[in-house]
């Protein structure tokens, strides 16, 4: 949803494996919530759990079973008969502090920002969590408003997704603001480095127009001062990255001339209206060594990939975004960060021709078996939406996973547990004694359709039940 280097070209160029063992403790002496009657979920052990019940106590999962519901005195009971608990689901690429586009003119050159306020994070943060999302990773935006969220969080006044960040995007002109920084040397990297790491920050996002020395300074420096070097990347090569130091990337977009067979990288060119998102799909070989080499790279350094194959999507049909942005979910979306959005991708389609379309359109199957290639061949890999953090962008995301071939299960392992794991968080990701209360129950089957993921009853975050639709009303607050 939110590409900032088609944006940017742009705008130049125009000018539970314990989840059905009964508790030990005597559940008669258990006090808090219990939940029963469900159908549980457990994606991590690949099982799935009829007559399932759940007592909650403190925040935390103080029991979980199956069977006759247990006897004792509860706070409180809910019966969730004909519902499918699974953990809360972790959007992995979510921008929550993100806001729309300003662009203004500096000196006759384009200045782009992303803007950063409250009223834009606590939309995003009450629409994530009204889809599920009990947890996100924030890959980059203003340092200070994710302090912010953290802060405020922490001390109960906001609701919202735990949250794990990236500050700052590191990328030279047109992007500019508080959301993004460009060091210029040595000493300008490490004060970078360590000024989002005493906020808090989690990871330090490298983006596009880096070059190859600035790609290996920014991981040095993350490394140096304890953050998780990730990137956005296309000059530079993942193969290349990677072997300078970066442990994360995003998008399916590793749009270097490198990984393309060498007779074909001439043709080649990053143009500014993001045809080449579809070109270089048909150039590459995703059975060529070049793809082997930065696929046996991946894996030996451990790198983690978060496709958000939805962002490639949302290019591959910029004449036709209706299909991304229907009118029955435009109220999920923040009004001017969707406008924003919108302009950016209108402003895409106008230069596209019915040729650009129908190729892009037709690349999509090969960028289906890239993902599939990629986890196929054990490369780590997590989910998310490019979007603000769950939105209707999270269960199309975990369908084109399935559509890849990966197993509607294991996707839904990729999206909790496996998220969680890559993540390092230990107490969330599982429906399992002592880890923190966040579920997600739903109306409808995610084994049968993994798209299901959006037909949320309520969630539990951290042991507190919200509806959607008391979220979704709250976040109308913001939306002005």
């Amino acid at each position: 949803m939110f590409n900032l280097r088609t944006l940017s070209l742009a705008l130049a160029a125009m000018s539970l494996s314990a989840c059905a063992t009964v508790s030990t403790r005597p559940v008669s002496q258990l006090k808090g919530e219990l939940y029963s009657g469900f159908t549980l979920v457990d994606p991590a052990a690949g099982k799935v759990t009829q007559h399932a019940w759940l007592v909650v106590r403190d925040g935390r999962i103080a029991a979980v079973g199956s069977g006759a519901r247990p006897a004792g005195r509860f706070a409180a009971t809910h019966d969730a008969t004909g519902l499918f608990a699974m953990p809360g689901l972790i959007d992995a690429h979510a921008h929550l502090v993100t806001g729309p586009f300003s662009v203004s003119l500096e000196n006759g050159a384009p200045r782009v920002e992303m803007i950063a306020a409250e009223k834009y994070t606590r939309f995003n943060a009450l629409i994530a969590l009204a889809s599920g999302v009990t947890t996100l990773r924030n890959p980059g935006g203003s340092t200070e408003a994710a302090s912010h969220y953290d802060t405020m969080q922490a001390r109960g006044d906001w609701i919202g997704p735990e949250a794990r960040h990236a500050g700052a995007i590191i990328e030279p002109l047109p992007l500019a603001g508080e959301s993004f920084a460009h060091p210029a040397n040595r000493r300008e990297w490490d004060a970078e480095a360590t000024r989002q790491a005493n906020a808090g920050m989690t990871y330090f996002k490298l983006y596009h127009d880096l070059t190859e020395q600035e790609i290996g300074e920014g991981a040095r420096a993350a490394l140096a001062h304890g953050l998780i070097p990730i990137a956005h990347l296309d000059e530079v090569s993942w193969t290349r990255a990677a072997e300078l130091g970066v442990r994360q990337f995003e998008h399916a977009q590793p749009f270097s001339r490198e990984l393309l067979p060498a007779n074909d990288r001439a043709g080649f060119a990053i143009d500014p209206y993001a045809r080449y998102a579809y070109r270089w799909f048909e150039l590459v070989d995703l059975d060529g060594r070049e793809i082997a080499a930065m696929i046996r790279t991946l894996r030996e350094r451990h790198a983690i990939v978060t496709l958000t194959l939805i962002a490639n999507e949302v290019i591959y049909n910029v004449r036709d975004l209706a299909e991304i942005f229907p009118p029955d979910e435009i109220a999920l979306y923040q009004p001017e960060s969707l406008a924003s959005a919108r302009a950016n991708y209108t402003a895409l389609g106008a230069a596209w021709t019915t040729e650009d379309a129908a190729r892009a359109r037709a690349i999509w199957p090969k960028v289906l078996r890239f993902a599939r290639q990629l986890h196929d061949a054990g490369v780590s890999m997590m989910i998310g939406t490019d979007s603000t953090g769950g939105t209707p962008f999270l269960a199309r995301e975990l369908g084109h996973h399935v559509a890849a071939g990966i197993p509607p299960m294991e996707v839904i392992r990729m999206v909790t547990s496996g998220n969680a794991a890559l993540m390092g968080l230990t107490d969330t990701g599982r429906i399992a004694q002592g880890k923190e209360a966040d579920i997600v129950f739903l109306r409808a089957d995610p084994t049968i359709d993994v798209r299901n993921v959006r037909d949320v009853a309520f969630t539990l975050s951290n042991g507190t039940r919200y509806s959607p639709a008391d979220l979704i009303d709250q976040a109308e607050a913001f939306a002005k």
